[in-house]
């Protein structure tokens, strides 16, 4: 739902806040389900797979990155993104 609506640069901001400031994201395949990202990152490829609340991918995720991936993705769709989690609506 709110995951498809991610322009490639708000992806992108999203990854950089979760992996590296310098990653590269070098592709961004959109199939029906939720997009997956292939990132260049210290000389590491990572994938990542995103979902409207959760993220899931490289095998070092920080600890927070749940947090920070929300936080981003309420910056982007407001507080509508909070109250459909909450709520379930």
């Amino acid at each position: 739902m709110y995951v498809k609506q991610l322009q490639d640069a708000q992806i992108a901001e999203i990854i950089r806040a979760i992996s590296d400031e310098d990653a590269e994201v070098t592709e961004i395949h959109r199939p029906y389900t939720d997009p997956e990202v292939t990132v260049l990152s210290q000389d590491m490829v990572e994938h990542y797979v995103l979902h409207d609340y959760d993220i899931e991918g490289f095998d070092y995720l920080p600890e927070n990155a749940t947090y920070i991936y929300r936080e981003k993705m309420l910056k982007f769709f407001g507080i509508g993104y909070a109250e459909h989690y909450l709520l379930r609506k």
